[in-house]
């Protein structure tokens, strides 16, 4: 796969799964629900995968995507469905892109 097209994919994921917590977050403040995980350790612990890799996946900092189980696992302890993920991953713009890799500095050349 082109490196450019896997660094596109990976930034798409973080923008995501930053806009599902966000979600997560504003919920449990609207309904005074501390079900939802909303930060990185409390989505680390309920899916049982290490606080590095959900860093990782938020922020588009590693090297290689997220594997789709590891995905799967973080929406799922943010009380998300994968569908949830689904529209806003393709509802994504390009713009926003740019504006992810500015503000992360990310993939600087």
């Amino acid at each position: 796969m082109d490196k450019e097209v896997e660094k596109h994919i990976r930034i798409k994921i973080a923008i995501s799964l930053n806009e599902l917590l966000l979600r997560s977050k504003n919920y449990s403040l609207t309904k005074n629900s501390d079900d939802l995980a909303k930060s990185y350790n409390k989505i680390a612990l309920e899916a049982e995968i290490r606080k590095a890799t959900v860093n990782d996946a938020f922020n588009a900092k590693s090297k290689t995507t997220p594997k789709s189980a590891t995905i799967i696992l973080i929406i799922e302890a943010m009380g998300f469905k994968l569908v949830d993920f689904s529209d806003i991953y393709h509802s994504i713009k390009d713009i926003e892109i740019e504006d992810f890799k500015k503000k992360q500095g990310v993939f600087k050349q």
